[in-house]
């Protein structure tokens, strides 16, 4: 058993000395054991997540030079609204994290309408005939060149938080309508009778019908992303915290069930479905899961918790040996991977992998995260 008070310590103490040696705002993955900064950074759907573990960092240790540096990364995402033409879906994870904490944490209010901004041009992606929000603004990346107008993926779940959190503080009940209706087709299009879940959906952006089921990050359609089962049992975690709609709860609860049945205690794979070997890991899905898992038994009977803690337990033992406490790489969490099919992107460190790891452990301590909203 993981003595969880030391592992946090672990990686707090190694985060303390990362944060003085990173001085540019959005990290993401390293080379040579350095995080790389990109050039216009802020714009990508990761951009959230240093902000947000500065922010569980200053929660842990009132110490204001993590104040600081939260508080510089949620200001410079006013560059990503200015721009516009490079969000997506994705202000979610980018405004959540960063804007909606400082406004939870300090009442920021220039940080409260920056929220409510990014908020609205998710509502904004909206479609009508589908009843979901469209995933990504431009036709590239995955599946080629084809247009992207009717592409939902099940990432989206852990967006729409921002929709609900904007109807908590605003009382503009259109933020939950919207995100209610999303989560009604992410549960009839993409969740499975077992538990598994499609990645991608595309829909025919004028009729609302399902034309495409495709592969996405995963091995192959209808196989199973192992870090897509994770959103999932967040998501759907996150809309049942919200409107306590207990079919909510009850998709969460399946997905995770699915979760549990096919995982093994040796390592996280990209895809539940995929080959025995080569063996291709994911670390990153372990630590979105456990964070759902952790939500869902707020909601649960003792009996079920005790289910889930076991299974959380697990998923600790996997990220606790994955991560490195050395001064080797800057990063801490190790063999996440991106997408099944890119070899360059897979058994790297990503920043989201730390940020569910530390969540995960805080959570395990009793600690309830701020990104959505205190006491809603």
């Amino acid at each position: 058993m993981i003595d969880y008070k030391a592992f946090r310590d672990k990686f707090v103490n190694k985060l303390s000395r990362v944060s003085d040696r990173v001085d540019f705002m959005y990290p993401y993955t390293t080379r040579n054991g350095k995080y790389i900064n990109v050039k216009n950074h802020s714009f990508s759907w990761t951009s959230g997540f240093y902000g947000g573990i500065m922010w569980q960092m200053y929660m842990l240790t009132k110490d204001d030079k993590y104040l600081k540096l939260a508080k510089a990364c949620a200001e410079r995402l006013e560059d990503a609204l200015t721009e516009f033409l490079s969000l997506s879906h994705d202000v979610g994870f980018q405004f959540l994290l960063t804007n909606v904490a400082d406004f939870e944490i300090t009442g920021d209010t220039e940080s409260l309408k920056r929220g409510l901004h990014a908020a609205s041009l998710l509502a904004g992606r909206f479609n009508h005939a589908g009843r979901f929000i469209r995933a990504w603004g431009s036709n590239e990346g995955l599946d080629g060149g084809r247009p992207k107008t009717g592409y939902a993926i099940i990432d989206c779940m852990m967006n729409i938080p921002l929709l609900y959190w904007a109807w908590k503080v605003s009382g503009d009940p259109r933020f939950m309508q919207t995100a209610d209706l999303h989560a009604d087709t992410t549960m009839r299009a993409f969740v499975r009778e077992d538990g598994s879940v499609n990645h991608i959906v595309v829909f025919d952006p004028n009729t609302g019908e399902v034309t495409d089921k495709p592969e996405g990050q995963g091995y192959a359609p209808g196989s199973s992303w192992t870090r897509g089962q994770g959103w999932a049992i967040y998501g759907f975690a996150m809309a049942y915290h919200y409107t306590e709609n207990p079919k909510y709860l009850e998709t969460a609860k399946r997905v995770a069930e699915y979760f549990e049945k096919n995982m093994n205690d040796e390592y996280m794979p990209i895809d539940f479905a995929q080959p025995a070997e080569p063996k291709y890991t994911d670390s990153s899905a372990a630590a979105i899961a456990a964070c759902g898992m952790l939500e869902i038994m707020k909601y649960v009977s003792d009996n079920e918790k005790r289910f889930y803690k076991h299974t959380v337990d697990r998923l600790m033992e996997i990220l606790y040996r994955n991560c490195d406490f050395t001064e080797k790489d800057e990063a801490i969490l190790q063999n996440c991977s991106e997408m099944y099919h890119r070899e360059e992107s897979r058994h790297v460190s990503l920043i989201y992998g730390d940020f569910y790891t530390l969540e995960a452990l805080m959570r395990l301590d009793g600690e309830d995260p701020v990104f959505y909203g205190r006491n809603i």
